[in-house]
C-alpha cells in the first residue's frame, strides 16, 4: 500500500514539474517573441533625430540599409561598402545591442562627407565605439504598401527605416546653376523651372540648417553665417521631384 502511495505521489509531482516547465516556457517565449516582419526586410532609412537635431540622408548619397537576424544587426553603407555587425538581443518590441561594436566589411573607402553621416547615424547606436544605447524599443507600422520600422535608444534618439527604397522623380540638374562657388556670403540661385521649389542647405552629417522658397527664376540665399566647409543644397517643387548640388562655404 505504501509503495502504491508513493508511486500516485511521484506521478503526481512529475505531472505537476511537466506542467510547470510548460508554463514557463510558454511565458519564456512570450517574453521573447520578435516580430517576424523585423527579419523579413531591408530597412532603409528615411530620418532621424540625434540630441534634438533632426538629420536626413545627405543628397546624392545612397541609403543606409539595416538588417537583423535572430542575434546581429547589420548597419551597412552600400556607397562606401561598409557594413558594421554587432550582436543583438530582441525581444517583441526591444532589443540591446553588444557593447563591442566591429567592422565586418570594409571594402571601399568613403570621401569626407560619407564618413560625417556615417558617424551621425551610428551615434543613434552607440556613445562611441564601446558602449551602445540600450536599450532600444522598435515598433513596425504598415505604410500604404510597405512596412515603416522606428527605433529608439534610451536616450530618445531614434531613426525611422522604410521596408522598401522608394524612387523619388528627379529633376535634371542641369536646370539649377548656384554661383559663386566657392560663396563667400551670398549664394546665387538660378532655375528654368518656372515654379515654386524650396531649396534646404544641409552639412555633411545630414543636419538640415536652412530652407527657402525660391519663386523667381533668380534667388538669392544668406549663407555668410554657416562655417566654413562643404556643404549640400537640396530642390524640391510641390510633385516632389529632386535635384541638388553641392557648394563650398569659405
Amino acid at each position: 500500500m505504501k509503495t502504491s502511495i508513493n508511486l500516485k505521489l511521484l506521478l503526481g509531482f512529475i505531472f505537476i514539474f511537466n506542467l510547470q516547465t510548460v508554463i514557463t516556457n510558454k511565458q519564456s517565449s512570450t517574453l521573447y517573441a520578435q516580430d517576424p516582419d523585423l527579419f523579413e526586410h531591408t530597412w532603409y532609412f528615411i530620418t532621424g533625430e540625434l540630441e534634438g537635431e533632426m538629420f536626413f540622408q545627405p543628397p546624392e548619397e545612397h541609403n543606409i540599409e539595416v538588417n537583423f537576424s535572430n542575434d546581429e544587426i547589420f548597419l551597412c553603407y552600400p556607397s562606401c561598402d561598409e557594413c558594421y555587425s554587432n550582436y543583438v538581443k530582441i525581444t517583441a518590441d526591444s532589443f540591446t545591442v553588444s557593447e563591442l561594436e566591429s567592422w565586418i566589411v570594409l571594402i571601399g573607402d568613403c570621401i569626407p562627407p560619407q564618413n560625417d553621416f556615417i558617424g551621425v547615424h551610428n551615434s543613434v547606436y552607440f556613445y562611441n565605439h564601446e558602449n551602445s544605447k540600450n536599450p532600444f524599443t522598435y515598433t513596425i507600422e504598415p505604410v500604404d504598401d510597405y512596412q515603416q520600422l522606428t527605433i529608439t535608444n534610451v536616450e530618445g534618439d531614434w531613426a525611422v527605416y522604410n521596408s522598401v527604397l522608394l524612387s523619388t522623380p528627379n529633376f535634371n540638374d542641369t536646370r539649377f546653376s548656384i554661383y559663386p562657388n566657392p560663396v563667400k556670403e551670398t549664394l546665387k540661385i538660378s532655375n528654368d523651372l518656372n515654379q515654386t521649389v524650396t531649396a534646404t542647405i544641409y552639412d555633411v552629417s545630414g543636419k538640415r540648417l536652412q530652407s527657402h522658397a525660391l519663386e523667381n527664376s533668380l534667388s538669392s540665399i544668406d549663407v555668410k553665417a554657416l562655417s566654413a566647409g562643404l556643404y549640400f543644397v537640396f530642390f524640391e517643387n510641390k510633385a516632389g521631384e529632386r535635384a541638388s548640388k553641392k557648394f563650398i562655404k569659405k
